[in-house]
């Protein structure tokens, strides 16, 4: 059976929001919440630093992809540079790692949407787990450039209630600079003993760039394009990570921050809790948002999935029956 040919139709553009889809989820809704339980405002600097240390991992991220603009990614790397042995070790748990935590986005989402309707019964909600997957799958099955187009509009939609939360939360401490400056205080209660878990807990929200070099076969000029997208795509991270947890922190007090379960929306109410209907809004906008960023991240985890099981298969570490179906698939040449 020769080896398909895969089409290279995904742009700087697309891989940029594989690199943000893939990493910005459902965390960055409830991260903010294990900081500062741990060390108050002050772990505001643990995303700093996790920012540094990501874009330091991606950056060698980038000069692999460049170096290698194979399909695969990290599999991909392991293999050439210490054989087909420690290419099946880091493939399959790669492979495994991700397979695994793909079940965990239709739970996520569904318990999102029962912020809207709470009392959705468990027959219904087995329901909306399956047609979540089936619509994700449906846009793999049709075409890689089907699914990075569905990637694009599910990322750039889900960080439009990012930046009207970050926009109101910012003109929300212009206004009142002694409720942020009491919020702010004390800055460290905590001392910095449980930095180093923080630290972990944190980073966690800032991984899966690693996802954007898997699919480099079917990347335009994949050598110059996915490097870019690492950096472009860990650079908008960042700051929207960090401009959300200033807001967050300067809106409330930290103390009811860390016992929070959807501090996003919760800080969404306080803004705009003197208008009601400007707080239902934005609290269906900033809900809305979570459950996009869900399927999006879902969707950006299944790419690189697939891609991976791809690249196992056409070295034979996966079973080759499966490329079978991928010859026969319209998305191949």
């Amino acid at each position: 059976m020769s080896n398909p040919k895969l089409q290279s139709d995904l742009t700087l553009f697309d891989v940029t929001n594989l690199v943000v889809g893939a990493i910005i989820g459902a965390d960055i809704y409830v991260a903010s919440s294990f900081g500062a339980g741990y060390l108050g405002p002050f772990s505001l600097l643990t995303w700093v630093v996790a920012g540094i240390i990501a874009i330091v991992i991606a950056l060698c991220f980038a000069q692999c992809a460049a170096l290698l603009p194979e399909v695969g990614g990290p599999y991909a790397y392991a293999k050439e540079v210490w054989g087909s042995f420690v290419g099946f070790i880091v493939g399959w748990s790669l492979w495994l790692a991700e397979w695994v935590s793909l079940a965990v986005f239709p739970v996520a989402f569904t318990r999102y949407l029962m912020f809207f309707l709470p009392n959705l019964e468990w027959m219904y909600q087995i329901i909306v787990k399956g047609l979540f997957v089936a619509f994700l799958t449906e846009t793999n099955i049709v075409g890689f450039k089907a699914a990075g187009r569905i990637n694009d509009i599910l990322t750039l939609v889900k960080l439009i209630p990012l930046i009207l939360f970050s926009g109101v939360g910012l003109l929300y401490m212009i206004l009142y600079p002694a409720v942020v400056a009491s919020n702010f205080s004390p800055f460290s209660p905590f001392g910095l003993s449980s930095f180093g878990k923080v630290l972990v807990l944190i980073f966690w929200a800032c991984a899966g760039f690693e996802v954007s070099t898997i699919p480099a076969d079917e990347v335009k000029d994949p050598g110059r394009t996915i490097p870019k997208a690492i950096v472009l795509g860990i650079s908008i991270v960042t700051i929207f990570y960090l401009t959300t947890n200033i807001v967050l922190f300067g809106v409330g007090p930290w103390a009811q921050l860390a016992s929070d379960n959807a501090p996003l929306a919760s800080a969404t109410t306080t803004v705009l809790g003197t208008n009601s209907t400007l707080a239902l809004v934005g609290g269906l906008i900033v809900g809305g948002g979570a459950l996009i960023s869900v399927a999006g991240s879902d969707e950006s985890g299944m790419i690189g999935t697939s891609r991976l099981g791809y690249a196992l298969a056409v070295d034979g570490l996966f079973p080759r029956s499966s490329l079978k179906f991928i010859q026969d698939s319209k998305r191949l040449t």
